[in-house]
């Protein structure tokens, strides 16, 4: 996979922060795969926090695109910087694992400003 773990700041990319003390990044590999096949470069982050929607919105932050997505045992989250924290534009549950692509592929065509793949 393209994307990587690592402290690079000042790069571009996507930022996956996940909560390293539920989760390891083998649960959610699909998420990683959907960002990459979409060509967006993404970093992932360990966290130690269980609140999805604060590991999304704090993800959103810290990316230069302004695109996060948040991984915990609550679900997977994929947020906008200028959306409110409690209304993130999508969120799954972690059992499903058949949308975990599409998830990742919407962080990346969100960055493009192309149309959602459906997450039902």
């Amino acid at each position: 996979m393209e994307g990587r773990f690592s402290d690079q700041k000042n790069r571009p990319s996507i930022k996956v922060f996940y909560d390293c003390d539920h989760l390891s990044v083998s649960d959610f590999t699909g998420v990683l795969l959907g960002i990459e096949e979409e060509g967006i470069p993404y970093d992932v982050q360990e966290e130690h926090t269980s609140d999805v929607l604060e590991l999304a919105h704090k993800a959103s932050l810290d990316s230069r695109l302004g695109v996060g997505v948040g991984i915990s045992k609550e679900g997977i989250v994929l947020q906008y910087e200028k959306l409110d924290k409690a209304a993130p534009l999508f969120k799954i549950k972690l059992y499903q694992k058949e949308l975990f692509r599409n998830i990742g592929a919407n962080a990346a065509r969100l960055v493009k400003k192309m149309p959602f793949k459906p997450l039902d």
